[in-house]
């Protein structure tokens, strides 16, 4: 494994199996994107307009590689939304984050509530 974003190198996916539509027996494909497809533009859109809407926007655990998620920390950036990055390393975000936690998910929201570290950074 290399790292999150689909840069994965699995030993045997030989034995996986689609499972068919029982309508029409084509492949099933599930509501999500997949590494490197498309996310649908109604959807971009709705979130553009949650990304506007919001106080504060917070990435956990990635490293913004794929534009499907940078595009919405640039978009909170260029209106002034404070945005919050938790994620091990570095990540294409880090230069638009008013606070970047360089550590694990996990163990940062298990340790303490977000909002006391962040406290002062954030509009209430």
């Amino acid at each position: 494994v290399h790292g999150p974003d689909g840069d994965v190198q699995l030993d045997d996916t030989s034995g996986f199996v689609v499972a068919p539509c029982r309508v029409c027996g084509g492949r099933l494909r599930p509501d999500v994107v997949f590494f490197g497809g498309s996310v649908p533009k109604p959807v971009v859109e709705h979130c553009f307009d949650l990304v506007a809407q919001a106080s504060a926007v917070l990435v956990l655990g990635s490293s913004l590689h794929v534009m499907s998620g940078l595009r919405f920390v640039r978009r909170a950036a260029a209106l002034g939304t404070p945005v919050v990055v938790v994620n091990r390393g570095p990540t294409r975000g880090d230069p638009l984050a008013t606070v970047k936690i360089d550590a694990g998910c996990a163990e940062t929201l298990a340790r303490q509530r977000l909002g006391d570290q962040v406290s002062g950074t954030l509009p209430s």
